[in-house]
């Protein structure tokens, strides 16, 4: 008899919840974990994921010696939502941080990486580079994605060009990790280290060296309207304008030459734990908190207001420490992973790699030699307390977009162009719907509120810079 696909769906979901078979339980296999994220960063602006335009040496030669996961998607398309995800292992929407305008940060109740790992007597830094990941007020606890670090570095020493938005360029962001790692004795060798870079985040403004490798002639191209707020819907958004380009391609080149400087001081990060002796007893782990639309659908350099893939399909790159690499990649340099992965799945490789346990695992651990066939990620954007709120389940060539009181939408990742195919596969709709509602329904989702943020003058600065108003429609 033909088991049905709502009970094969629900083993499913039992095993990954379980973490049976997923993560393992070992020694630990590395000394340390590097976690480095970056902002709005497109996995198909990458060398090592196959663009022509060489934007990325240093994360292309350590992507020869490493794990790239092919199909890793983020959970949201706005950097604290997605941040909290991949720092807690679960949905946005669960922990408080599903909002449209970054304004909302995980209550205390709420468990981090960096809380298992500190509480494991394990050191925890974090180096970061936006104004929306700031520790908050003393008053409002331990909340947000600084929870657990005992050493949480969010220093901003400038300002965007366009706005009065603090943040930190990426020389002076690995300037910061390089005088930490330099401080730190031979003996403080363990430690969980996070470092999110802002760079390349609009306004798009690299260094003039950086730009001048990117530039090419677009007279041709159609100029597109100025916008009079931050949407990027059939527009230049105001926070991107640059004086006298109006032409998309422009905004391109200097997209690619920030992810150049961005990809320059990455790799004085790895040359810094490699000058320490570290690196090959460190898991080192690279993504990207979310990406940026460059037109489709014309939503121009922008995020935060649609699910569509290219804000969600994000670059992860695994260097697995010595004693794992006969694992990872078998008798290769380097491997590539097509299987579907997740931000959910880094919680569980952290910690394996640090042989702690992987409690309350929604992952599966990347330190194995294959992964799982048939797995779901899901993607949120705002929150159904705060407003409306849209997700999406994609199994990684198939993507459902819902919104309540509205019709699905459904779409064919490999044929971008294709429009809405709802209507002629509803057996493939009803299949996602199932397995997104089967893990909305798991009885260790607790749906806990989020804390807002606390505006004083600085932040409340920050925010109208941002275009942020509370029920705003567009986020960034």
């Amino acid at each position: 008899m033909t088991t049905p696909a709502s009970v094969r769906w629900a083993s499913f979901a039992l095993l990954c919840a379980c973490g049976s078979g997923c993560s393992r339980a070992i020694e630990p296999a590395a000394r340390r974990v590097v976690l480095v994220t970056c902002d709005t960063l497109r996995a198909d602006h990458l060398g090592c994921y196959g663009y022509a335009r060489p934007t990325s040496p240093r994360l292309d030669e350590l992507a020869r010696e490493s794990v790239l996961f092919e199909n890793q998607w983020s959970a949201a398309p706005l950097t604290v939502p997605s941040l909290s995800s991949l720092l807690t292992g679960r949905r946005p929407d669960e922990i408080g941080a599903a909002s449209r305008t970054n304004m909302q940060r995980m209550p205390a109740q709420v468990r981090t990486l960096a809380e298992v790992v500190h509480d494991a007597g394990i050191d925890t830094a974090a180096f970061v580079s936006s104004s929306v990941l700031t520790r908050p007020p003393a008053k409002q606890g331990d909340i947000g994605v600084a929870q657990g670090f005992a050493h949480y570095d969010d220093t901003l020493s400038s300002y965007e060009s366009n706005r009065p938005v603090r943040e930190r360029r990426a020389e002076a962001c690995t300037d910061a990790v390089l005088g930490w790692l330099g401080a730190r004795k031979p003996s403080e060798d363990r430690f969980f280290l996070w470092v999110h870079y802002q760079d390349p985040h609009g306004p798009y403004t690299p260094p003039t060296a950086e730009r001048a490798l990117f530039e090419r002639p677009h007279e041709s191209e159609v100029e597109l309207p100025q916008g009079s707020d931050a949407s990027g819907y059939g527009q230049i958004p105001d926070y991107q304008i640059q004086p006298g380009e109006r032409r998309p391609g422009e905004y391109v080149d200097r997209y690619d030459a920030e992810i150049h400087s961005f990809d320059a001081q990455f790799g004085r990060l790895v040359d810094g734990l490699r000058a320490r002796g570290w690196l090959d007893d460190t898991l080192l782990v690279f993504t990207a908190d979310h990406g940026e639309s460059l037109g489709e659908g014309d939503w121009w350099f922008c995020h935060g207001e649609t699910l569509q893939p290219e804000l969600l399909h994000v670059p992860l790159v695994v260097r697995p420490p010595r004693v794992l690499r006969e694992r990872m990649l078998g008798t290769s340099a380097s491997r590539r992973e097509p299987r579907l992965t997740s931000y959910l799945d880094v919680w569980p490789s952290v910690l394996e790699a640090l042989g702690l346990p992987a409690h309350d695992n929604r992952g599966c651990s990347l330190l194995g030699a294959t992964l799982p066939e048939g797995r779901i990620a899901e993607q949120w954007l705002g929150a159904a307390s705060r407003g409306r709120q849209w997700s999406a389940v994609t199994d990684g060539r198939w993507q459902l977009r819902l919104c309540a009181g509205e019709p699905a939408q459904l779409f064919d990742l490999a044929r971008p162009s294709e429009p809405d195919l709802a209507q002629s596969e509803p057996g493939r709709v009803r299949e996602l719907l199932e397995r997104h509602q089967l893990g909305l329904a798991r009885p260790d989702a607790k749906n806990l509120p989020g804390v807002p943020r606390a505006l004083d003058d600085e932040t409340r600065r920050d925010l109208r810079g941002f275009g942020y108003t509370e029920g705003a429609p567009a986020g960034h």
